[in-house]
């Protein structure tokens, strides 16, 4: 799988861009971004029709301007970001904006472009989990990591089931049950997604969501694992936040799971997200050692 570098930055102007002291930045916006498109390895960016971000409002301070494009590599990025005219510019900053900027950088599949929405999901990633494969900022080193959906047909898929299935039968206590079903049509467009993550080109995390028929506005969130040898990656964060963000933007307005109390991390990790205890529902009703959680739904 070829990947590219998607990178955002969001920063506060300190006055108007029609303001005065701005005016140097203004200026400058339309060389600098000529010349990030004729350098090596980039891809896009995002721009309105006049040809930056600047009038974008993603944020609540009408100040506050993001900047997001894609790069064939992080070294080719780093050259723009530091020779030359965007440098002089870079050096400037302090001039134009807030102190307090936020960055991310992440892989994702060549031919595909992030949303604002995306990047928003990755800053947050930053700001609770810290730096991982799933979103760093420049000059930290990790492993690349793509969270891409798969039928759940594919070979990859199979193959994490099968561990799953395997862990979760060796740690449920005398007494339990477990829930292993997931049909490719709980998956498939309008109904849910499967999603596989990869660590330099190697399957070592998934996780699901699925439409609950009886609770309309509902998904609830399955299958999930990840490879132990890998896990201080926090794949299975990076699995979740991604299944949040789609079911959001799948118009779901909460998200809902089943769960063993004994199974302590998954807990602790759901907890992290927000998830709290909820009644169980469907055929979690009544069952001994079920744990049923769910979170409300905030879009980015």
């Amino acid at each position: 799988m070829e990947l590219h570098l998607a990178q955002v930055n969001v920063a506060t102007l300190r006055r108007p861009m029609e303001h005065p002291d701005t005016a140097p930045f203004a200026d400058g916006l339309d060389p600098v971004n000529a010349l990030a498109e004729s350098s090596p390895g980039f891809v896009w960016r995002l721009q309105t029709e006049e040809g930056n971000a600047t009038s974008i409002r993603a944020f609540p301070n009408p100040l506050t301007i993001p900047n997001l494009s894609v790069w064939e590599s992080l070294p080719q990025l780093r050259d723009f970001v530091y020779r030359g005219l965007h440098r002089d510019f870079f050096r400037k900053r302090a001039d134009w904006f807030e102190a307090g900027s936020v960055t991310a950088m992440w892989w994702i599949p060549a031919g595909t472009l992030p949303t604002l929405d995306d990047a928003k999901v990755r800053l947050q990633f930053i700001d609770r989990f810290g730096p991982s494969p799933f979103a760093f900022e420049m000059g930290q080193q990790f492993p690349t990591l793509a969270v891409v959906p798969r039928e759940l047909d594919h070979p990859d898929v199979a193959a994490m089931i099968g561990r799953l299935n395997i862990e979760l039968k060796a740690r449920t206590p005398q007494g339990g049950s477990n829930f292993f079903h997931l049909a490719a049509e709980h998956v498939g467009p309008g109904n849910g997604a499967f999603y596989v993550a990869y660590l330099d080109g190697s399957p070592v995390a998934c996780g699901a969501y699925r439409r609950i028929d009886e609770a309309p506005g509902a998904a609830e969130v399955k299958r999930m694992w990840s490879h132990p040898d890998h896990r201080g990656n926090k794949l299975g964060a990076a699995v979740l936040a991604t299944i949040e963000a789609a079911a959001v933007a799948d118009g779901y307005h909460e998200l809902r799971l089943e769960t063993g109390e004994y199974l302590t991390e998954a807990v602790g990790l759901y907890r992290r997200f927000g998830f709290d205890a909820c009644e169980s529902w469907g055929e979690y009703a009544g069952v001994p050692l079920s744990y049923t959680m769910s979170k409300p739904l905030i879009p980015a």
